[in-house]
């Protein structure tokens, strides 16, 4: 069966284990249960031929948990166990992790099996602290501080998480200039869309995203290379144009997650601590239940019916089901918060990319104008960080 999709994504939750404890965490109880070597052989044979089935070229594999690193060992076999079974398909590797055990032992270890990392941090240490504590009680950021330079120095592109709560809604604009400030280029910013949100809630986090707004364009005029997905996205659906259906999530087909236990879930957030049968499509043994996947998918592709006559529909993050789902309890309902949200920051990035357009920041044309700007920005980082490593050890 053709796929209309060329790439492919399948995330796999080695573990329910985690050493941190974080206030807003979707994955469920924390408990010592992990996939073992038998489920790797089982699940790699599995999405390599679903991979051919649908024809795509590109099969990019997600390492999640709970921690993946606790299972250092498993996550590296599984790798191993990936490219020497792909034949005609090309494998991307990304981990998702907390950082707390990104040593420099790890890092090289990760290098060698070219694994991307992208690490979440909320924030400045206080906000860190408090959002994502370990099992003691006590806070994580002190440990992260000496983490994030071994991270940078390994891969100065490194991506980082930022979950926005209504606790730390107000320090947002503080939370992004810390992290920009520790060396992160590429910073991206979640909602904790299952959060009870109020009016007032969202109105101090409108404060915190246009004074945000402001050091983001100053950035910009100055000429610093930095991405920070809740202007950029934003503002790329307007110089360019909004997602297509392709591009969206198809969750299920396009996507899908794997439990410890070989159990297949249409997206990371639906996994928790698998004991649902109603969100599974199948297991990794009897394959997918077509049934249940492509409904999961129509039910999520089809247009909400709170999007109706909305001027913004198509510039929205309506369409994610997992925000929907975490929010509502519905996969066909659109989100109030998102709803909220989007009127909210879809005029502050316009208003950046006007600021910027009329001002003729080189920076900003060049970043969205410029088709080749990725990979061109991509190969500046590496380039500009090996000189930097250069001199530094002359």
């Amino acid at each position: 069966m053709k796929n209309k999709f060329s790439t492919q994504s399948v995330a796999l939750h080695l573990t329910h284990n985690c050493n941190l404890r974080c206030s807003y965490c979707y994955a469920g109880r924390k408990m010592a249960q992990s996939m073992d070597r038998a489920t790797i052989d089982q699940i790699v044979a599995f999405s390599l031929n679903e991979a051919e089935r649908r024809q795509v070229s590109q099969l990019d594999v997600i390492f999640f948990g709970g921690e993946p690193l606790l299972e250092l060992e498993l996550l590296c076999y599984a790798c191993d166990k990936f490219i020497t079974q792909a034949s005609d398909i090309n494998i991307s590797f990304s981990l998702s992790t907390n950082g707390l055990l990104l040593t420099p032992e790890t890092l090289e270890t990760l290098s060698q099996k070219r694994i991307y990392i992208s690490v979440s941090i909320d924030g400045i240490p206080d906000v860190q602290d408090k959002q994502r504590p370990l099992p003691t009680g006590a806070g994580s950021s002190a440990f992260l501080l000496d983490v994030i330079p071994h991270l940078l120095k390994w891969n100065p592109c490194a991506d980082v998480r930022c979950v926005v709560t209504p606790h730390s809604a107000a320090q947002l604009d503080k939370s992004v200039q810390w992290l920009a400030a520790q060396g992160f280029a590429y910073i991206t910013t979640a909602l904790d869309y299952s959060a009870g949100w109020t009016k007032s809630d969202l109105f101090v986090l409108k404060e915190a995203l246009e004074r945000l707004a402001d050091w983001y364009c100053r950035k910009m005029q100055a000429g610093e290379s930095l991405y920070l997905s809740c202007f950029d996205e934003r503002i790329s659906t307007r110089t360019k144009e909004p997602l297509q259906c392709s591009e969206r999530c198809a969750i299920g087909i396009r996507q899908y997650s794997i439990a410890p236990s070989g159990n297949l879930y249409p997206c990371v957030q639906f996994v928790q601590d698998d004991t649902s049968d109603k969100l599974t499509i199948g297991d990794i043994w009897q394959g997918f239940d077509e049934t249940k996947r492509n409904a999961i998918y129509n039910c999520a592709a089809k247009d909400k019916k709170e999007c109706k006559g909305c001027k913004v529909k198509e510039r929205c993050s309506s369409w994610c089901a997992c925000a929907n789902w975490s929010s509502t309890g519905k996969i066909d309902a659109a989100s109030p918060v998102v709803c909220e949200y989007e009127r909210i920051i879809i005029p502050i990035a316009d208003t950046i990319g006007n600021r910027l357009w009329k001002n003729r920041s080189k920076t900003f044309v060049h970043k969205f104008y410029n088709p080749a700007f990725p990979v061109l920005n991509f190969a500046e980082q590496l380039i500009i960080k090996e000189a930097d490593n250069v001199t530094a050890e002359q």
